[in-house]
Formats: structure tokens, sequence, C-alpha cells
């Protein structure tokens, strides 16, 4: 005789491990699909602070480059490039000169390259004169203020100025928004200052002599793609 209560029993177990085994196959793809959705969210959380962050760069870099120089003589925006004197640093004379060069007490964002930087130098009859850097040494017993932040040195120029006071370092450079970066020019190579995902072709620099107007193309919502597009006011 068949069909005993062992025969049923077993049928029971069966069923009950196709059914278990079917509540474990749909947990675990609920769960990848969960993990997948938070990995999704967590990658445009990551990309969009990113871009904030790339965003807020350009808008300082360019804003204290504005700042730095006067609108139409340091610089000024030109086919889609901000081109300028691009300022490094300060050097104000110390109270002993040497017998060769001009003896500068020294702070900046960097130190002095007499290899592409040029100085502009106030001179005590009020006019501000170009001249090249040649060279640059440390410096002693030139009495400078002893100020956190600035250091001795000796600066050779050409020409040299005469009574020099007050003397600014620059290199020139250019700014421009181009495949899908923030860039820099230093001589003839654009150098990344941002990764290459920050706008789209629509990004671009534009203004003139006395202004620099930027727009990174946001592909945001009204309010995201607003803040993306700005007007930075030289001075004058």
């Amino acid at each position: 005789m068949t069909g005993g209560p062992g025969h049923r029993r077993g049928g029971f177990v069966l069923a009950e491990a196709v059914v278990a085994g079917t509540l474990v196959l749909l947990a675990v793809q609920a769960a990848w699909w969960a993990t997948a959705v938070q990995g999704s969210v967590a990658a445009r959380v990551v990309d969009g602070a990113r871009a904030l962050d790339e965003t807020r760069l350009v808008r300082h870099v360019l804003g204290s480059e504005a700042r730095a120089g006067k609108a139409g003589l340091d610089w000024e925006v030109v086919g889609g490039e901000m081109r300028l004197r691009a300022f490094r640093g300060i050097g104000f004379g110390c109270p002993v000169q040497p017998s060769a060069g001009w003896g500068v007490a020294v702070s900046g964002h960097r130190n002095p390259n007499p290899d592409k930087d040029s100085v502009l130098v106030l001179t005590l009859d009020g006019v501000w004169r170009p001249s090249a850097l040649v060279r640059r040494s440390r410096g002693s017993n030139l009495g400078c203020p002893d100020v956190a932040g600035f250091s001795p040195e000796v600066w050779h120029l050409d020409p040299a100025p005469s009574e020099p006071v007050v003397g600014l370092y620059f290199e020139r450079g250019a700014y421009r928004l181009s495949d899908g970066a923030f860039r820099y020019r230093q001589r003839t190579r654009w150098q990344p200052l941002t990764s290459t995902e920050l706008a789209g072709d629509s990004a671009a620099l534009s203004g003139g002599s006395d202004r620099v107007e930027a727009y990174l193309g946001a592909p945001g919502p009204g309010a995201q793609a607003a803040r993306r597009r700005w007007t930075i006011w030289g001075r004058r």
C-alpha cells in the first residue's frame, strides 16, 4: 500500500524546500536591486559634490585673478579666454640695499621664478613699470623687518628700476573652459585644473575688458543651472 504518512511528509518537505528557495531568490534579487539603487544614488551624490566643488574652484580662481589686477590693463577676455598678468607675489624694498640688485622682503603664492616671471615695479615717482626678473638670490643683512611669511631676497631686474619701492611678480597666462575642463595656459600648454567632466560643449568664458562671464552648462533643473552662470566685474 502506498501513499502513507511518510510519503505525504516527504511531499511537504519538497514543497517547503521549493518555497524556501524561491523566497531566498526573491530576497537576494531584492537585495541586489537595493544595492544597485543605493550605488546609483551614491554615485550621483559624489558626482554632484565634485561638480559643485569644481564650480566653486572656477569661480574662486577667476574672481581672485580679476580682483588682483586692473580690468582692461592686467587682464581681459578675448576669444573665450581670460588673458592676464597672473600676479603671484609681492616684494617690499628693504632699508639696506646691496651693491648690485634690489633687496626685497618677498611673500607670495609661490617663489619667484626667473624662467617665467616679470616684475611690475612701483617707483618713488608713483609710476608702475615692468621689468624682467633676470635672477634672484638669498638676501642677508638687508635690514628687512622680521615679518612672518616674508623672506629677504635680492632681485636682479632688466631694466633696473630707479628708486623702486614695491614689486609685484607675475607670469603671463590665460584661462578657458574647453574639452570639459577648466584650463590654464603657461606658455603654449593648456593644463587642466579640474576633471574633464566639468561641463559640456556649452561651457564658455565671455565678457570683455571689464568683466568675465562664465557659463558651465549645468544639466540640472533651473535653480541649479542658474548657480553655474555668473559675471565677475574687475577692478577699474
